[in-house]
């Protein structure tokens, strides 16, 4: 697309009231593809029409180059809940109408002695964006320094600091890693449930080391659950699932 730029301005005020030669070509290119990304919706169509109509031939012959030289890219609004949809199958499809590939092998290099090699194996290549959470930084790190204090609202080790903590996106992580087990032991057994907590640590003085499994039959409600339960129950909300 970015080789299809206008060549062609009308003379005086250097503005097209319709898209001619190479430049019309372009914009039903573009038009077109946006169009079939998201099949059955033509909102995204509409906004690119709206653009295109308010660029003369100077300003589309920029856009174009900066398009060209990866310095802006084409957007596309995909609304959440809709029924159109934007969909791999089709994604892969369009892709291969236009020669596009999105997976190749690789060259892997692990740094040592051992020589680089290609991958045998295809794999997705493609630019996503990335957020840092700010719970990688150190300031935000919080961990009491004992466990002979518990917190009476949450059942949660407090120590002679602020409780520790796992957020959301935290939750997260150790599930996209299958860390089912770590990640069960983080909300209940040191998040609240003090039943299981007093039998962990009790197994710890006992043996050095401790097993959900063994401790399983030990186990009791997570504090924080019943005091949200407690607290919705006080303002008469319905708390039966908790």
């Amino acid at each position: 697309m970015g080789n299809m730029d206008s060549t062609e301005n009308t003379q005086g005020t250097g503005k097209t009231d319709k898209p001619t030669g190479r430049r019309k070509q372009t914009e039903k290119f573009i038009l077109d593809y946006i169009g079939r990304l998201i099949p059955g919706s033509d909102s995204n169509v509409r906004i690119y029409q709206s653009l295109f109509a308010g660029m003369d031939d100077a300003a589309f012959h920029t856009f174009m180059r900066q398009l060209e030289h990866g310095e802006i890219h084409l957007a596309l609004v995909a609304p959440n809940l809709s029924k159109e949809k934007v969909t791999i199958a089709n994604n892969l499809a369009i892709a291969d109408e236009l020669g596009h590939n999105f997976f190749e092998r690789i060259w892997i290099d692990h740094g040592n002695d051992t020589p680089p090699y290609l991958s045998p194996v295809r794999y997705l290549v493609c630019d996503l964006t990335l957020c840092r959470q700010a719970q990688l930084l150190v300031k935000k790190i919080s961990i009491p320094e004992d466990n002979r204090s518990v917190d009476d609202l949450t059942g949660q080790p407090s120590g002679k600091s602020e409780a520790s903590k796992i957020s959301f996106p935290e939750n997260q992580v150790l599930a996209a890693f299958h860390l089912d087990r770590t990640l069960h032991e983080l909300i209940t057994l040191r998040g609240g449930d003090t039943q299981g907590f007093n039998a962990m640590n009790e197994s710890f003085a006992r043996t050095g080391g401790a097993s959900q499994k063994a401790i399983e039959p030990f186990r009791g409600g997570v504090k924080s659950t019943q005091a949200l339960r407690i607290m919705l129950l006080s303002m008469h909300l319905d708390a039966e699932g908790l």
